[in-house]
């Protein structure tokens, strides 16, 4: 299986204040996992083998949805 790179943005439709909380447990997930990665301002960049990155997003989308009642995650593949 080849290694992807897979740029994601968790973004609840909150205010600011209620929404940075879940971002930041989302990225505790990430930074969990042991997978690479790169936090920037407006994604978060992954680098691994596909099928644990998915596994990652599901976890992710997860605890999005556990968190908030409304969420957009915007996922990019390489």
């Amino acid at each position: 299986m080849h290694q992807i790179n897979l740029g994601i943005q968790v973004v609840p439709i909150q205010s600011a204040a209620q929404g940075y909380p879940i971002i930041d447990a989302c990225i505790g997930l990430i930074q969990a996992s042991g997978i690479a990665y790169t936090v920037t301002p407006f994604e978060t960049v992954l680098e691994g083998q596909y099928k644990e990155i998915m596994a990652l997003v599901d976890q992710i989308y997860q605890k999005a949805n556990a968190l908030s009642s409304e969420t957009v995650i915007n996922i990019r593949i390489h």
